[in-house]
């Protein structure tokens, strides 16, 4: 063969291998980019009652159990709440500061896991947190649609005793009437499965003229029970539910006995409708990025 065509075919063959070189240099690292975990943020209202705080210790260790290799952070919602820790020398954050530490860290990906019962005031506050430069998903809040609705009257069962008059403990909100909504549809729900029990409110609707119904029944029973629809069982239920004032919920039905289960925290059925919303707004980050 001449000399200048075994070089012209030498150049050909080096040409194409370099070029298949590059086309598989460049597969792995759009691999790796596609495939990097997201933080995880678990996002609660707060309290700032000591006896109240190691409910948040229990749901982050089942959510490390669920997410075992994701990088699980927390951050709440009430300010004031953070700034009473503060001065007690414990440290917590708001969303936007970690957002901020994500950003310092170069993360990219970020879902943000409500804790909060019902899709109102404070989930509203985290969606609208500036996430520029972040691809970002939000799992809902407990009670956002009827199914779920459903899904938490099926984990309260068994706090509920059908023949022991019962208050579920509810937040609600005064100055927006549209964030009771979850509230009432959830009252309609549950309260004909059980005639001893009753949803009942510290801020707008269903309120507490419900407590007139358990009153009645308590001074046949003698005896209520009140069940928390708050994820931490904190300053609203040792005072305005169990405290010693005499508008607090415990004196107002003047039971003989009365006592208050667990907040849904320490739930296992609450906390995995929880964790199915956050699989939720993985899936949706995912399909997202691809």
């Amino acid at each position: 063969m001449p000399l200048k065509n075994a070089q012209g075919i030498l150049s050909i063959l080096l040409f194409i291998g370099v070029l298949t070189m590059s086309m598989t240099v460049g597969t792995p690292a759009t691999a790796v980019a596609n495939t990097e975990k997201p933080a995880i943020v678990l996002v609660a209202f707060g309290t700032s009652v000591a006896t109240a705080r190691p409910v948040f210790d229990y749901i982050n260790e089942k959510a490390c159990e669920r997410y075992a290799g994701y990088d699980v952070q927390w951050a709440f919602t009430s300010q004031i709440i953070i700034d009473k820790l503060k001065k007690q020398g414990i440290v917590t954050r708001n969303v936007e500061e970690v957002v901020a530490d994500l950003r310092r860290k170069g993360k990219k990906e970020v879902v943000f896991q409500s804790l909060h019962v019902v899709p109102g005031q404070e989930y509203r506050s985290v969606v609208d947190v500036d996430m520029y430069g972040l691809n970002v998903a939000f799992g809902d809040a407990l009670m956002t649609s009827d199914a779920d609705i459903a899904a938490v009257v099926h984990a309260l069962a068994k706090d509920i005793d059908t023949r022991q008059p019962t208050v579920i403990v509810a937040h609600g909100n005064d100055h927006h009437p549209e964030f009771n909504q979850q509230l009432v549809a959830f009252a309609k729900n549950i309260e004909p499965q059980y005639p001893n029990l009753v949803v009942a409110s510290v801020e707008g609707q269903p309120g507490i003229d419900p407590l007139q119904k358990i009153k009645a029944m308590s001074e046949q029973k003698g005896t209520v029970k009140f069940v928390p629809l708050m994820i931490v069982a904190g300053d609203h239920i040792m005072n305005d539910v169990m405290g010693e004032e005499e508008d607090s919920w415990k004196q107002i039905i003047q039971a003989n006995k009365s006592e208050c289960s667990r907040s849904l925290g320490w739930n296992d059925a609450i906390l995995d409708i929880y964790f199915s919303h956050l699989d939720q707004a993985m899936k949706a980050l995912e399909e997202g990025r691809g």
